[in-house]
């Protein structure tokens, strides 16, 4: 289980440029299954680049969906997904 720095507040994840993710808070790299996984425990983090200091944190998950939705069975109806496209106008 992840540890945090600080009670309540999301953990730190690098992204460095040659795509490796850093966990501040386990001071480890760590993969976007160790994200996913995550993700699903519940436990908060923001993903910043590390260059630019930017949150990135929404296309990381994003990057996860896709990912998901192509190694394994497709969770995602197609009627959700055309939703979700259409929402972005």
């Amino acid at each position: 289980m992840a540890k945090r720095a600080r009670e309540g507040e999301p953990i730190v994840i690098k992204k460095y440029a040659n795509r490796r993710l850093y966990n501040t808070d386990t001071s480890s790299y760590i993969t976007l299954e160790d994200l996913a996984r995550m993700t699903r425990e519940n436990i908060d983090f923001s993903v910043v680049d590390a260059k630019s200091g930017d949150d990135i944190t929404h296309t990381i998950l994003t990057q996860i969906i896709v990912e998901q939705e192509s190694t394994g069975a497709q969770m995602l109806p197609v009627s959700f997904l055309r939703d979700l496209i259409s929402m972005y106008g």
